[in-house]
């Protein structure tokens, strides 16, 4: 059996699994996972980024030729099954796992999972990277010849495959001596400097190969994840990709921008069920904030610092509400796929969908709050923060994540006066100063040792390459901005700092 499947992945993992440890894994919560890398059920491959891709899987076939000569790294395990099923997927999230499972019985496809029948017993799991993948492409970059050149020397004449033309437009130093030309792509390709196999298709990212039959593997990787350049080699040949049967989306839009067509929206469908929480509030009473003079104020489009701040303190993080009193003339917005709109009375309810979670939370938090520059004068706003019901059924921590905010519109700014928990103007400016920071700068301001050791710690799982981080004297920002490695790091030098004011979760 062979097959492709498109793996969806917000996370910095790859993972493949026995089908019969799923519910152990769910209930673990991942406060072990080298057991289940010794029991012979997990193998876990660490990822350069937050990376999807097509992932093609293998069973009890030879390997071809061309996926033999191109691969880049190799990580190979054992895996003992037992109910004849693999499972593929992005990251190693419990959460994943559990809604995977309420969503096809554990049985099928679903977002960032792909089930593989496979024989019962022990077997041979090989994970080969390719150029498809974050990590098949570092390890490229790293090599003694960059991968513009080494392509140019292995394929003289031939025109630039897709993938490689996104790698060296985004990275053009990957090229010498033709950054230029990969400045402006669309010019090149139509001036002749720059060909590109517009018809070239989308490539695999990884291949997992399984074979039946009893396999010794050794050690077990440290802290059981396979590092991303492992087994790491690169082919006397350049390697042009192997072609994938599924889609890419991000090589199709790449497709059609030098094309010149414009991408093909996927429809998406406003928010109907939400949850409430400012009704059902069960948190400590709001607070007058402590020497709030003058009264903190920010412009009514960032209100949405409040939610992130509240993000920062939680790995998984919570719900929102906006409940916005109009004093005066206003037109109540249309719910949209990031927000519900919620008539109660003269006043306007804003919450995300029931189903929403990780990175969707955070964006939408941002797109409600866009709504409230157009507020008149003297509107009050509401904003609270809770967290959410795990998938799993599991209880949460009711405090991680929760919070309370009101002000009032005035002078075209939002005066924050009353919160919970309670707290004074001192930390609360400082917290919004630190997001704002964060958000307007794409940079983090570190403070003493304890907060450094806190960013060095996540920097070291989400950015280990020192070349990536450039600091200037306090702060550090990222040499190629990307908003969610930035939030992971400073979340970790938030909850350093905050910790004694807001409960939070250990990075």
């Amino acid at each position: 059996m062979r097959r492709d499947v498109f793996i969806e992945n917000d996370s910095g993992g790859f993972s493949v699994l026995a089908g019969d440890a799923v519910d152990a894994i769910i209930e673990d919560q991942r406060s072990d996972d080298m057991q289940f890398v010794t029991g012979f059920k997990a193998l876990l491959l660490e990822l350069y980024g937050d990376d999807s891709m097509p992932v093609r899987i293998v069973v009890d076939e030879p390997l071809r030729k061309n996926e033999e000569e191109q691969w880049l790294a190799r990580a190979s395990w054992r895996l003992d099954a037992t109910d004849g099923r693999l499972i593929i997927m992005g990251g190693f999230d419990p959460d994943v796992l559990a809604s995977w499972k309420e969503e096809t019985a554990g049985t099928g496809d679903a977002r960032g999972v792909a089930v593989a029948d496979v024989p019962n017993g022990p077997l041979r799991v090989d994970v080969y990277a390719h150029v498809g993948s974050m990590n098949g492409r570092q390890i490229l970059s790293e090599g003694k010849t960059k991968p513009g050149t080494a392509f140019r020397q292995s394929h003289p004449g031939q025109p630039f495959p897709l993938w490689l033309a996104q790698l060296l437009e985004y990275s053009s130093e990957e090229d010498p001596g033709y950054e230029d030309a990969w400045s402006d792509l669309r010019s090149s390709m139509s001036e002749g400097t720059l060909a590109i196999d517009t018809d070239s298709p989308s490539v695999i990212g990884f291949l997992v190969h399984v074979r039946a039959g009893d396999h010794n593997p050794g050690e077990a990787p440290e802290g059981g994840w396979f590092a991303r350049d492992f087994n790491a080699r690169i082919p006397a040949t350049f390697p042009l990709g192997i072609g994938s049967l599924v889609d890419d989306p991000a090589i199709e839009s790449q497709r059609n921008r030098l094309l010149g067509k414009e991408d093909e929206p996927e429809a998406a469908l406003p928010v109907a069920e939400t949850i409430e929480i400012i009704g059902v509030w069960t948190g400590e009473p709001m607070k007058k904030i402590k020497d709030n003079t003058p009264p903190i104020a920010i412009n009514p489009g960032d209100a949405f610092w409040l939610y992130w701040i509240a993000a920062m303190t939680a790995e998984s993080p919570p719900g929102f509400e906006y409940l916005v009193g109009p004093y005066g003339r206003w037109e109540r917005p249309a719910a949209t796929p990031d927000y519900g709109v919620i008539p109660q009375g003269i006043f306007t309810a804003l919450r995300p969908s029931a189903d929403m979670g990780g990175w969707g939370l955070w964006r939408g938090a941002r797109a409600a709050a866009a709504l409230l520059p157009t507020l008149p004068a003297e509107s009050k706003i509401t904003l609270a923060m809770a967290p959410r019901e795990r998938n799993d059924g599991e209880p949460v921590d009711d405090d991680i994540g929760r919070a309370l905010y009101e002000g009032t519109i005035k002078g075209g700014k939002l005066e924050l006066t009353e919160a919970s928990p309670a707290i004074d103007r001192a930390t609360l400016a400082d917290a919004l100063d630190f997001v704002g920071e964060v958000i307007a700068d794409e940079r983090i301001r570190v403070r003493g040792k304890a907060e450094r050791q806190a960013f060095d710690d996540i920097a070291a799982i989400y950015v280990p390459e020192e070349d990536r981080l450039i600091w200037d004297g306090d702060t550090v920002r990222l040499f190629a901005p990307d908003e969610r490695e930035l939030l992971l790091l400073a979340s970790a030098v938030f909850r350093a700092r905050f910790g004694k004011q807001w409960k939070c979760d250990e990075a």
